[in-house]
Protein backbone atom coordinates (compact mmCIF):
# COMPACT_ATOMS: atom_id res chain seq x y z
CA UNK A 1 0.00 0.00 0.00
CA UNK A 2 2.67 2.46 0.55
CA UNK A 3 4.19 2.25 -2.75
CA UNK A 4 0.97 2.18 -4.64
CA UNK A 5 0.00 5.60 -2.48
CA UNK A 6 3.27 6.85 -3.25
CA UNK A 7 2.70 6.08 -7.22
CA UNK A 8 5.67 3.62 -7.56
CA UNK A 9 3.14 0.73 -7.94
CA UNK A 10 1.04 0.44 -10.75
CA UNK A 11 1.31 -3.26 -11.48
CA UNK A 12 1.24 -5.08 -8.31
CA UNK A 13 -2.05 -7.04 -6.73
CA UNK A 14 -3.76 -4.05 -5.27
CA UNK A 15 -3.03 -1.97 -8.09
CA UNK A 16 -4.91 -4.42 -10.21
CA UNK A 17 -7.61 -4.81 -7.41
CA UNK A 18 -8.21 -1.40 -7.72
CA UNK A 19 -8.19 -0.82 -11.01
CA UNK A 20 -11.08 -4.12 -11.78
CA UNK A 21 -13.44 -2.87 -9.10
CA UNK A 22 -16.92 -1.88 -9.92
CA UNK A 23 -16.49 0.55 -6.78
CA UNK A 24 -13.89 1.76 -4.27
CA UNK A 25 -15.27 2.23 -0.84
CA UNK A 26 -12.01 4.32 0.78
CA UNK A 27 -13.26 5.01 4.99
CA UNK A 28 -10.34 7.87 5.15
CA UNK A 29 -10.15 11.70 5.94
CA UNK A 30 -6.71 11.67 3.61
CA UNK A 31 -6.97 14.08 1.09
CA UNK A 32 -3.71 12.47 -0.57
CA UNK A 33 -4.91 8.81 -0.22
CA UNK A 34 -8.35 10.08 -1.67
CA UNK A 35 -6.21 11.53 -4.46
CA UNK A 36 -4.72 8.57 -5.45
CA UNK A 37 -7.43 5.92 -5.16
CA UNK A 38 -9.32 8.62 -7.63
CA UNK A 39 -7.01 8.28 -9.86
CA UNK A 40 -6.61 4.61 -10.34
CA UNK A 41 -10.70 3.61 -9.56
CA UNK A 42 -13.81 3.13 -11.89
CA UNK A 43 -15.63 4.98 -9.09
CA UNK A 44 -14.94 6.26 -5.42
CA UNK A 45 -17.15 5.93 -2.62
CA UNK A 46 -15.65 8.40 0.46
CA UNK A 47 -16.65 7.91 3.85
CA UNK A 48 -15.55 9.50 6.99
CA UNK A 49 -13.93 6.47 8.97
CA UNK A 50 -16.06 8.29 12.90
CA UNK A 51 -18.92 9.23 13.73
CA UNK A 52 -19.91 11.95 15.19
CA UNK A 53 -19.99 12.30 18.80
CA UNK A 54 -23.74 12.49 19.26
CA UNK A 55 -24.30 9.28 16.99
CA UNK A 56 -25.63 7.82 15.18
CA UNK A 57 -24.05 4.07 15.85
CA UNK A 58 -20.81 3.51 14.47
CA UNK A 59 -22.40 0.62 12.23
CA UNK A 60 -25.19 2.64 11.02
CA UNK A 61 -22.98 5.65 10.12
CA UNK A 62 -20.41 3.44 8.00
CA UNK A 63 -23.06 1.53 6.61
CA UNK A 64 -23.97 4.87 5.03
CA UNK A 65 -21.44 4.83 2.76
CA UNK A 66 -23.48 2.15 1.16
CA UNK A 67 -26.48 3.49 -0.01
CA UNK A 68 -25.37 5.22 -2.86
CA UNK A 69 -23.96 1.78 -4.01
CA UNK A 70 -27.73 0.59 -4.08
CA UNK A 71 -27.72 -1.88 -0.99
CA UNK A 72 -29.91 -1.48 2.19
CA UNK A 73 -27.82 0.33 5.34
CA UNK A 74 -30.54 0.05 7.12
CA UNK A 75 -31.69 -3.68 8.03
CA UNK A 76 -30.09 -5.38 10.79
CA UNK A 77 -26.98 -7.30 9.40
CA UNK A 78 -28.20 -11.21 10.09
CA UNK A 79 -25.95 -13.40 12.10
CA UNK A 80 -22.64 -14.71 10.90
CA UNK A 81 -22.71 -18.27 9.17
CA UNK A 82 -19.99 -20.92 9.83
CA UNK A 83 -18.74 -24.40 7.92
CA UNK A 84 -19.54 -27.57 9.83
CA UNK A 85 -15.72 -27.75 9.04
CA UNK A 86 -15.20 -25.06 11.15
CA UNK A 87 -17.76 -25.80 14.14
CA UNK A 88 -15.45 -29.35 14.04
CA UNK A 89 -12.36 -27.37 14.40
CA UNK A 90 -13.41 -24.95 17.00
CA UNK A 91 -14.79 -28.50 19.14
CA UNK A 92 -11.57 -30.16 18.37
CA UNK A 93 -9.65 -27.46 20.05
CA UNK A 94 -11.98 -26.36 22.60
CA UNK A 95 -13.28 -29.95 24.23
CA UNK A 96 -15.10 -30.55 27.30
CA UNK A 97 -17.04 -27.03 26.92
CA UNK A 98 -20.85 -28.03 28.29
CA UNK A 99 -23.73 -26.86 25.77
CA UNK A 100 -24.84 -23.34 26.78
CA UNK A 101 -20.86 -22.65 28.19
CA UNK A 102 -19.84 -19.25 29.30
CA UNK A 103 -16.83 -17.63 27.78
CA UNK A 104 -15.09 -14.62 28.99
CA UNK A 105 -12.13 -12.35 27.27
CA UNK A 106 -10.48 -9.92 29.83
CA UNK A 107 -8.51 -8.22 26.76
CA UNK A 108 -8.81 -5.42 24.84
CA UNK A 109 -6.90 -3.11 22.36
CA UNK A 110 -6.58 -0.27 26.00
CA UNK A 111 -5.81 -0.80 29.38
CA UNK A 112 -8.24 2.17 29.92
CA UNK A 113 -11.53 -0.36 28.59
CA UNK A 114 -10.74 -3.04 30.28
CA UNK A 115 -12.59 -4.50 33.39
CA UNK A 116 -10.05 -5.56 36.09
CA UNK A 117 -8.99 -9.49 35.52
CA UNK A 118 -9.14 -10.82 38.77
CA UNK A 119 -13.15 -9.39 38.84
CA UNK A 120 -13.23 -11.34 35.43
CA UNK A 121 -11.92 -14.63 37.51
CA UNK A 122 -14.45 -13.90 40.17
CA UNK A 123 -17.39 -12.92 38.02
CA UNK A 124 -16.54 -16.24 35.70
CA UNK A 125 -16.56 -18.52 39.07
CA UNK A 126 -20.04 -17.15 40.37
CA UNK A 127 -21.82 -17.61 36.90
CA UNK A 128 -20.35 -21.02 35.52
CA UNK A 129 -19.89 -22.59 38.62
CA UNK A 130 -17.71 -25.83 38.85
CA UNK A 131 -18.82 -25.97 34.73
CA UNK A 132 -15.51 -25.38 32.49
CA UNK A 133 -15.85 -21.85 30.66
CA UNK A 134 -13.83 -20.53 27.84
CA UNK A 135 -11.14 -17.75 28.39
CA UNK A 136 -10.00 -15.88 25.26
CA UNK A 137 -6.58 -14.40 24.94
CA UNK A 138 -5.49 -12.24 22.38
CA UNK A 139 -1.85 -11.00 21.87
CA UNK A 140 -2.36 -7.58 24.04
CA UNK A 141 -4.16 -9.25 26.68
CA UNK A 142 -2.56 -9.07 30.39
CA UNK A 143 -1.17 -12.08 31.65
CA UNK A 144 -4.23 -13.51 33.72
CA UNK A 145 -3.67 -16.56 34.59
CA UNK A 146 -6.05 -19.22 33.85
CA UNK A 147 -8.24 -21.24 36.24
CA UNK A 148 -8.24 -25.14 36.47
CA UNK A 149 -11.94 -24.75 35.46
CA UNK A 150 -11.05 -22.64 32.07
CA UNK A 151 -10.76 -23.85 29.11
CA UNK A 152 -7.95 -21.72 27.21
CA UNK A 153 -8.33 -19.96 22.91
CA UNK A 154 -5.83 -17.77 22.84
CA UNK A 155 -5.19 -16.08 19.40
CA UNK A 156 -7.14 -18.51 17.09
CA UNK A 157 -7.94 -17.90 13.75
CA UNK A 158 -11.19 -15.43 13.86
CA UNK A 159 -13.63 -17.31 12.02
CA UNK A 160 -12.88 -20.70 14.15
CA UNK A 161 -13.14 -18.61 17.46
CA UNK A 162 -16.32 -17.17 16.05
CA UNK A 163 -17.57 -20.60 15.39
CA UNK A 164 -17.34 -21.18 19.05
CA UNK A 165 -18.33 -18.43 20.28
CA UNK A 166 -21.91 -19.44 18.32
CA UNK A 167 -22.67 -21.75 20.77
CA UNK A 168 -22.12 -20.09 24.10
CA UNK A 169 -24.65 -19.26 26.39
CA UNK A 170 -23.20 -16.58 27.28
CA UNK A 171 -19.86 -14.05 26.45
CA UNK A 172 -18.76 -11.17 29.10
CA UNK A 173 -15.62 -8.97 27.46
CA UNK A 174 -14.82 -5.30 27.21
CA UNK A 175 -14.95 -2.92 24.53
CA UNK A 176 -13.18 -4.98 21.99
CA UNK A 177 -13.26 -7.38 18.83
CA UNK A 178 -13.32 -9.86 20.30
CA UNK A 179 -17.06 -8.83 22.10
CA UNK A 180 -18.01 -7.91 18.79
CA UNK A 181 -17.21 -11.14 16.95
CA UNK A 182 -19.19 -12.72 20.07
CA UNK A 183 -22.48 -10.73 19.18
CA UNK A 184 -21.99 -10.74 15.61
CA UNK A 185 -22.15 -14.87 15.87
CA UNK A 186 -25.54 -14.48 18.04
CA UNK A 187 -23.72 -15.23 21.44
CA UNK A 188 -25.91 -13.42 23.97
CA UNK A 189 -22.98 -10.57 24.93
CA UNK A 190 -22.36 -8.58 27.98
CA UNK A 191 -20.22 -5.97 27.07
CA UNK A 192 -18.32 -3.79 29.73
CA UNK A 193 -17.15 0.03 28.79
CA UNK A 194 -16.03 2.59 30.31
CA UNK A 195 -14.47 5.54 27.92
CA UNK A 196 -16.55 4.45 24.63
CA UNK A 197 -19.79 5.28 24.17
CA UNK A 198 -21.57 2.30 24.35
CA UNK A 199 -24.92 4.15 22.17
CA UNK A 200 -21.90 4.69 19.27
CA UNK A 201 -19.76 1.53 19.78
CA UNK A 202 -21.77 -1.46 21.29
CA UNK A 203 -21.25 -4.89 19.82
CA UNK A 204 -24.35 -5.48 17.26
CA UNK A 205 -26.35 -8.74 17.56
CA UNK A 206 -29.84 -10.50 18.41
CA UNK A 207 -29.08 -10.24 22.64
CA UNK A 208 -26.41 -7.95 23.52
CA UNK A 209 -26.20 -5.62 26.54
CA UNK A 210 -23.81 -3.15 27.65
CA UNK A 211 -22.90 -1.99 30.96
CA UNK A 212 -21.12 1.49 31.72
CA UNK A 213 -20.84 3.37 34.96
CA UNK A 214 -22.17 6.84 35.35
CA UNK A 215 -18.31 7.72 35.90
CA UNK A 216 -17.13 6.30 32.39
CA UNK A 217 -14.27 4.05 34.37
CA UNK A 218 -14.88 0.67 33.62
CA UNK A 219 -13.23 0.02 37.04
CA UNK A 220 -16.01 1.56 39.10
CA UNK A 221 -18.50 -1.60 37.72
CA UNK A 222 -18.77 -3.86 40.94
CA UNK A 223 -18.79 -7.75 40.76
CA UNK A 224 -22.17 -7.99 41.84
CA UNK A 225 -23.65 -5.60 38.80
CA UNK A 226 -21.68 -7.27 36.22
CA UNK A 227 -23.37 -10.77 37.36
CA UNK A 228 -27.00 -9.83 38.22
CA UNK A 229 -26.68 -8.29 34.05
CA UNK A 230 -24.75 -11.71 33.37
CA UNK A 231 -27.89 -13.88 34.74
CA UNK A 232 -30.54 -11.80 33.97
CA UNK A 233 -28.95 -11.93 30.15
CA UNK A 234 -28.25 -15.80 30.06
CA UNK A 235 -31.87 -16.05 31.41
CA UNK A 236 -33.62 -14.66 28.73
CA UNK A 237 -31.87 -15.31 25.61
CA UNK A 238 -33.02 -18.44 23.95
CA UNK A 239 -29.59 -20.13 24.14
CA UNK A 240 -27.26 -21.35 21.76
CA UNK A 241 -28.22 -21.77 18.49
CA UNK A 242 -28.66 -25.59 17.76
CA UNK A 243 -26.10 -27.67 15.12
Amino acid sequence: MAALLADEDSAGPIAWALRSADAVLAFTRSASVIEVLRSRSRRLVVQDPTPPPAGPHASLWLARSLASLGFDATSDPPPLAFTEAEHREAESRAPGLPRGFLAVHPGSGSLAKNWPGERFREAAHRIAGDEPWLLVRGPADENLPAPDSAVEASEWPLRTLGALLSRAGLFVGNDSGVAHLAAASAAPTLALFGPTDPAVWAPVGPAVEALRPPTRVVADLGVDEVVAAARALRSGASGPPSG
